[in-house]
């Protein structure tokens, strides 16, 4: 156990360049398209995950996050903490739509003939189905999961959408949403939709904070009422939250409900009774998210560990060549951590060879330029040590590493500068 930890300790240290990022410094893409749904040029956010410029093989899931420019930070910082720190949920990509002010935010959210037929919701819709999605679709590795998040009249907006194209999105979170809207009008309109269906459409995550009269609760009876038994729905009331706090942990409830296990605790590793079963594990969620996943950096690293360490040479074949066909984003990282095991053990040639290996069928891998700049750092040739870790300085700051991995990266660069002097 000791020694598990120690290599988790010095791996998280050295090695673990796809963690979350020490700063609110997270690179974001801002653009803009025209849409003729609304008339107007419609601006939009692009959070990208730690992996996503670093690893060219992969797709990520897509939040689509309503009046995007109000919760973007926290959100997008959130999800980076459950993915990238804690490992929790896999690594998704964000879009955060612009509300282009409260007026126009509240018109677009409103479902359309409601609200003194004012409402636009369903050019709102058009506008992200048609365009905003064709979109990143393009531009971007998105696989074909599509989650929507809204929050109080977004929320509205979010549950509306449930309603009307349930099928437009795999995963719906509505956040205290504003179901009082037009005297109430969703309640019976869902009703009336609602018991025309076998099943509710898609996932739905509703909450509700201490707030009052805003008709959650009888939204929620509706779907009690049609669907008792659904697991497809899940209704959390936070009684000691406000509705500006409930946002955080809605969010993150209903993330790690959606993606329940996709973390390897040690316990269950241990109960796996070979690489295969971990395998099955990831390609159950491959499979139910239709995404081919970057598997989780912690927990690769430890499993690579563990299977060499016990001396399990096959175990290792397999996973490789498992990760190469289902997973090609996660194999620069399963075979940098064979070699930092090798670079650990004293086998440096091993180690080395890997390493150039990797280089050549990844330029950008700046794992592997830092550990040839370790391994001759260890063999008192600064020379090639100092190169080796300039260059891999230089394509991290290429593929938009977090700044506290460059910090990180400089900090052995001087190191390796400071030791250099004193030959």
């Amino acid at each position: 156990m000791k020694k598990y930890l120690f290599f988790l300790c010095l791996w998280l240290t050295n090695f673990s360049f796809a963690q979350a990022p020490g700063n609110a410094l997270i690179p974001v893409e801002r653009h803009s398209l025209t849409s003729n749904y609304l008339q107007e040029e419609r601006i939009f956010q692009i959070y990208l995950p730690p992996n996503y410029h670093f690893n060219p093989a992969g797709n990520y899931p897509v939040v689509y996050l309503i009046d995007g420019d109000y919760n973007f930070q926290y959100d997008t910082g959130l999800i980076e903490l459950l993915s990238d720190v804690a490992g929790i949920i896999p690594e998704m990509i964000v879009v955060g739509i612009s509300d282009k002010g409260s007026t126009k935010y509240r018109r677009n959210c409103t479902p359309t003939g409601q609200s003194q037929k004012e409402g636009n919701a369903t050019n709102y819709m058009a506008f992200i189905e048609k365009e905003l999605k064709p979109y990143i679709q393009k531009n971007y590795r998105s696989s074909a999961y599509d989650i929507l998040i809204g929050h109080s009249m977004g929320g509205l907006f979010v549950t509306n959408y449930l309603l009307e194209q349930p099928a437009a999105f795999d995963t719906y979170i509505a956040i205290d949403p504003s179901l009082w809207v037009g005297e109430y009008e969703i309640i019976q309109r869902a009703d009336s939709l609602l018991k025309q269906r076998k099943t509710l459409g898609a996932k739905l995550f509703i909450s509700l904070a201490d707030t009052k009269q805003m008709g959650v609760r009888q939204f929620v009876g509706v779907l009690d009422k049609y669907f008792p038994l659904e697991e497809d729905w899940n209704y959390e009331y936070y009684e000691n939250e406000t509705h500006g706090s409930v946002g955080l942990i809605t969010i993150k409830d209903a993330l790690q409900s959606l993606f329940k296990d996709w973390h390897i605790s040690r316990q269950k590793f241990y109960s796996f009774k070979s690489a295969q079963e971990v395998l099955d594990h990831y390609k159950f969620f491959a499979t139910t998210f239709s995404t081919r996943f970057n598997l989780p950096s912690n927990d690769l690293g430890n499993i690579v560990y563990y299977y060499f360490r016990k001396g399990l040479t096959d175990e290792l074949k397999l996973l490789e060549t498992e990760i190469a066909t289902h997973f090609p984003g996660s194999l620069d990282h399963f075979k940098t951590s064979i070699a930092l095991n090798h670079l650990e053990k004293g086998e440096l040639k091993i180690a080395e060879k890997i390493y150039r290996e990797r280089i050549a069928v990844n330029p950008l891998s700046f794992q592997s330029y830092g550990g040839l700049a370790k391994i001759f750092a260890l063999q008192k040739d600064f020379t090639q040590a100092k190169q080796f870790s300039k260059k891999s300085l230089e394509i991290a700051q290429q593929v938009k590493v977090r700044q506290w991995l460059l910090n990180e990266l400089q900090s052995k660069d001087e190191e390796i500068q400071m030791q250099a002097a004193k030959q």
